[in-house]
């Protein structure tokens, strides 16, 4: 790989690849075990964390990390509160206590960048991912600098935001719910809450601010509103915080042509070419009837040209950087934001997160 400069840290090597700063990537000079890897990063907490302010995202390359049970301990060694309660959209199976698979989603479907759970009052701090097992093609987890979108915004979708704030509505299934097909479907809501119990389910509703309406036999549409920027409480910049590039109706599109552009594969222009007429009929039938939607805080919709611009602005900044088999990466959710890009063979990344 090409490192555009390199410092050492005792047996561990840091750099960059390619002329981007994120992330920075720390790999061993030598062979060494698992466990020299959790000693350091416990022994070492203020060297990573400051690097992880400065740059976004770290990426442990080169190490002899196997398996759930070796990333898991990487996970203790942060020291971190680690969270085992996901209140997302995507399935996803827990594999550990504290460890989950990244996503259940189909390969060809790509995700979109988002900071995850920013439609929470408190989302989580730090993201782990670990890659074990990369795939074939594509699967890159991008990211992106969400401090220096916030910075490249369009000032008067900014102006927008920062009076009226964003407001979301996802829609789920229940239990009892015949399957049905749709490819912006979330999961069931006994998933999410991680029960039936509607009093508990609406205990935790309260405590994040949702605002619940059942319909049908067994369905819930859940809204909150949630500032889309927030200052980060150790470095006070600020950052894009906010799931509309994810969760509106037009993005998607945006995302799977661009994803085309870069692909130009017949696979990536078939699925831009579905979502484009699926897209279209989702247009007509209008926001009633989407999955997730998100507009301004104060109902008013967000344009497809809106849409686009910020798009636009993610795609400048985009880092798409391969995975290999045991890679390790830290992202501080509060400035930097992840997706996954299509991808052929098989492929499994797990995560975990830290309150």
């Amino acid at each position: 790989m090409t490192q555009s400069t390199a410092t050492q840290t005792k047996w561990i090597r840091k750099s960059f690849i390619g002329e981007t700063k994120l992330p920075v990537v720390y790999e061993p000079k030598e062979e060494r075990e698992v466990q020299d890897l959790i000693h350091w990063v416990r022994q070492n907490q203020k060297e990573w964390r400051d690097d992880l302010e400065n740059y976004g995202a770290i990426l442990f390359r080169g190490f002899p990390i196997h398996e759930a049970a070796d990333f898991q301990s990487i996970l203790f060694a942060t020291e971190e509160k680690l969270g085992e309660f996901y209140l997302g959209t995507s399935p996803r199976d827990q594999v550990v206590k504290h460890v989950f698979t990244a996503s259940e989603l189909p390969p060809h479907y790509p995700i979109m960048q988002h900071a995850e759970m920013s439609f929470l009052d408190n989302p989580p701090k730090l993201l782990f991912f670990y890659a074990e097992k990369a795939s074939e093609t594509g699967g890159e987890t991008p990211l992106t600098d969400l401090r220096e979108i916030y910075k490249e915004i369009d000032p008067k979708i900014k102006e927008k935001i920062e009076h009226h704030g964003i407001r979301y509505r996802r829609r789920y299934d229940g239990p009892s719910q015949k399957a049905r097909f749709s490819l912006w479907k979330t999961k069931r809501w006994d998933e999410m809450f991680g029960t039936t119990n509607l009093e508990e389910i609406q205990k935790i509703s309260d405590q994040n601010r949702f605002h619940l309406d059942w319909f049908g036999k067994d369905s819930i549409t859940i809204t909150n509103e949630q500032s889309g920027f927030r200052v980060h409480p150790k470095t006070n910049t600020i950052a894009w915080h906010n799931h509309s590039q994810t969760f509106h109706y037009q993005a998607a599109v945006s995302e799977v042509w661009k994803i085309f552009k870069k692909q130009k594969t017949i696979r990536s222009f078939g699925v831009a070419a579905l979502l484009t007429l699926l897209t279209t009929i989702k247009r007509i039938l209008g926001p009633e009837s989407h999955d997730v939607h998100v507009t301004y805080g104060n109902g008013e919709e967000i344009s497809a040209r809106e849409m686009k611009s910020i798009s636009d602005v993610f795609w400048k900044h985009l880092v798409a950087i391969p995975w290999q088999t045991g890679d390790v990466l830290i992202i501080d959710n509060l400035s930097v934001s992840h997706g996954r890009l299509p991808f052929t063979g098989p492929r499994r990344i797990l995560v975990g997160w830290s309150e």
